[in-house]
C-alpha cells in the first residue's frame, strides 16, 4: 500500500511542468558550460607560451628571443633568503651565495676558495663511485683543474675526507 503511494507521488512528481523545466534548464546549463570549456581549450602556462612562440620563430626563419631565466643557485638562494626572513633571520651576504653542503669535505674546499659548483660537483660524484680508489681519483681530477691551487698535503687531506664521506653515504644507504 505505501509503494503504491511513494510511487504515484514519484509519478506526480515527474508529470510536474515545474519540475519538467528545472530538469531541461539543469540539462542545457551543463551542455553550456561543457561548450565553453572545450570551445576555449586547455589553459596554457607562460613557458609554454614562450617555448611556442620560439618554436613559431624558429620555423619563421626568425631570429629567436631567448627569454630572461633565473639561474638554479638564484632561486634557491632567494627561496632560502624569504625562509630565513620569515621566520625573523637575517641569512649571511657575505659569500654571495648559501652553502649546499655542511659536509667535512665541502667545509674542507670551501676554506681553500674552491668554488661551490665544483665542491657540489665532487659530492655528487662520490655517491655514485663503486671504490675507494674511484673516490681518490675524483679528488685527484677536480686538484688537476686549473681553478683549484692545493698542495699534495691538502690533496691527500681532500682524499681522506672524501673516503670518509664516501663511507658514510654507503652506510646510511645500506650499500
Amino acid at each position: 500500500m505505501q509503494i503504491d503511494v511513494i510511487l504515484n507521488q514519484l509519478i506526480d512528481l515527474f508529470m510536474d511542468p515545474m519540475f519538467q523545466y528545472l530538469v531541461l534548464f539543469f540539462i542545457l546549463l551543463a551542455i553550456a558550460v561543457f561548450a565553453i570549456r572545450r570551445r576555449r581549450g586547455p589553459s596554457r602556462s607562460s613557458a609554454v607560451g614562450k617555448m611556442q612562440r620560439m618554436i613559431s620563430d624558429v620555423d619563421k626563419e626568425r631570429a629567436v628571443k631567448v627569454p630572461e631565466v633565473q639561474s638554479r643557485e638564484s632561486i634557491i638562494t632567494d627561496m632560502f633568503e624569504t625562509e630565513m626572513k620569515s621566520v625573523g633571520l637575517q641569512p649571511s651576504t657575505e659569500t654571495g651565495y648559501i652553502p649546499v653542503s655542511y659536509t667535512p669535505l665541502a667545509r674542507f674546499l670551501a676554506e681553500r676558495g674552491i668554488s661551490n659548483d665544483i665542491a657540489s660537483a665532487v659530492s655528487a660524484g662520490l655517491k655514485e663511485e663503486g671504490t675507494e680508489e674511484d673516490v681518490r681519483n675524483i679528488i685527484d681530477a677536480a686538484a688537476g683543474t686549473p681553478d683549484i691551487d692545493l698542495t699534495p698535503e691538502e690533496v691527500k687531506k681532500a682524499q681522506d675526507l672524501a673516503v670518509e664521506e664516501w663511507l658514510r653515504v654507503r652506510k646510511s644507504s645500506g650499500t
